[in-house]
């Protein structure tokens, strides 16, 4: 019987040289591509999620440009006396934090504290904790108190390859007095406000009571400065649940905070279950002058 004639091509199923047939080796070798790829895929991830850098201080010089681009009206000052509109210098320490995905950003020691009028006797208190979190206060004069109307603040949570920021806006009503004119040790107000974060779903609310502990001397630079110092307690309910701490010293002729801390713990529902966020930290002013404007 004669033999098929030797055609020099080797079935695609056939067996190779060590016996393992042509199609598991090309099977074996797509696997092992695959695998490389996700491999250094997930290298580049976890890399640049262990190794991205801390976001940096936040400059005079860099405030003070943002100081500059804004809308600045003439000053109207009412019951109190306004503080000089312009960037200043304030130090401090702390630190921001979730527990999912874990991250950490710590506060740097220098914070530049801004202050801008705006219209009907307000202004605006904004400082810089760093490159990725800011936070800012509206107050404005009424009747004999100086209230405080709003609030935002923004944090940049850097993971690596991407990035999130949550921006907070929220209005407060009633408005909180923060200094009145006669102020007493033990006097207690209401303190409410209300708002949305971009990255949290819902509305938030803040409310508990804000007390008057005591009227002392602290101490700014070289000054000795009169102030009143507040302690707020507040409930987070709503997109947000959890409890917010502070401790303030505002200068009685106008308002301007002088020092101030703080401990936030806070739980936000996401997909991968409850995210816990805590942040804690102070900081004081260093001189009752601006170092950049002074109008």
């Amino acid at each position: 019987m004669d033999s098929e004639p030797d055609t020099g091509i080797e079935d695609a199923a056939g067996p190779s040289a060590d016996g393992v047939p042509t199609r598991s080796h090309r099977l074996r070798n797509v696997l092992l591509v695959v695998v490389g790829v996700i491999t250094v895929f997930l290298g580049v991830v976890v890399g640049s999620y262990l190794f991205r850098p801390q976001p940096g201080a936040r400059s005079i010089s860099a405030a003070a440009g943002a100081f500059a681009a804004t809308t600045t009206t003439a000053a109207t000052p009412r019951a109190f006396a306004l503080p000089p509109a312009g960037v200043y210098r304030a130090i401090g320490t702390g630190f921001e934090r979730i527990s999912s995905p874990p991250n950490t950003i710590h506060d740097s020691a220098v914070m530049p504290v801004s202050v801008s009028y705006l219209a009907g006797g307000c202004w605006r208190w904004h400082l810089d904790y760093n490159t990725a979190h800011w936070h800012e206060y509206d107050f404005c004069p009424l009747d004999g108190r100086l209230l405080l109307e709003g609030q935002r603040n923004s944090l940049t949570w850097d993971f690596g390859l991407t990035s999130v920021t949550n921006l907070a806006r929220f209005s407060c009503d009633p408005p909180s007095p923060i200094v009145v004119e006669s102020p007493k040790p033990g006097e207690v107000f209401d303190h409410r406000c209300s708002g949305t974060n971009t990255a949290v779903s819902g509305t938030s609310s803040a409310a508990g009571p804000a007390a008057i502990v005591r009227v002392r001397d602290v101490r700014v630079g070289n000054r000795s400065v009169q102030a009143i110092e507040m302690t707020r307690h507040q409930t987070m309910s709503g997109g947000q649940s959890g409890t917010l701490v502070e401790t303030w010293w505002f200068a009685t002729t106008t308002g301007m905070p002088l020092a101030g801390s703080r401990t936030y713990h806070l739980t936000t529902s996401s997909p991968i279950g409850s995210i816990a966020y805590t942040e804690i930290g102070s900081w004081h002013l260093q001189s009752m002058v601006p170092a950049v404007g002074g109008r």
